[in-house]
């Protein structure tokens, strides 16, 4: 999927995980594209993250290369293994139908993700953010963004976080 992302929009979110396809993905996903995309638990924030199939083995390089540079360094492998658990394991493939994503209900329990998300396009792949937790980032221009969609909607918060 040679997309990349870029936008942001704050999206409702159902109880079964039904969402509607943010507009700067949308523009993103060819028509010829393969519709599915993969969500998983981002491994440096409290989000998800998500990208196009294709996009697992540039993932598998990017892992292999670290794992060299390690290895060349004397550290241990075990970083390794928990890297490569945490990129391809805690993953789930997320159902795009038409305009409409579901995430999948563990991968929502793992990026604690409620009534609203925030998707972030961030390159290569985009986030899924619990606008209450984005407000807690430590990027102050990121806690701008999340606030401005908040208020933009006319929500102060969310039900909370799980």
């Amino acid at each position: 999927m040679n997309a990349l992302y870029h936008g942001s929009e704050l999206c409702e979110v159902d109880a079964d995980g039904n969402v509607a396809v943010p507009a700067f993905l949308e523009a993103a996903l060819s028509p010829e594209t393969n519709p599915e995309i993969i969500v998983a638990k981002h491994q440096g924030d409290t989000c998800l993250i998500g990208y196009g199939r294709e996009h697992l083995s540039t993932l598998a390089e990017r892992a292999e290369r670290r794992r060299i540079a390690e290895e060349a360094r004397g550290e241990e492998a075990r970083s390794h293994y928990h890297r490569m658990r945490g990129t391809f394991g805690l993953s789930e493939r997320m159902k795009r139908e038409g305009k409409g994503l579901r995430i999948p209900a563990a991968m929502r329990h793992l990026g604690r993700i409620d009534d609203l998300a925030l998707f972030v396009g961030t390159g290569d792949s985009f986030e899924i953010w619990n606008p209450v937790l984005a407000l807690e980032s430590d990027d102050e221009h990121f806690r701008a963004l999340a606030e401005f969609r908040l208020r933009s909607r006319g929500s102060k918060t969310t039900k909370g976080v799980h």
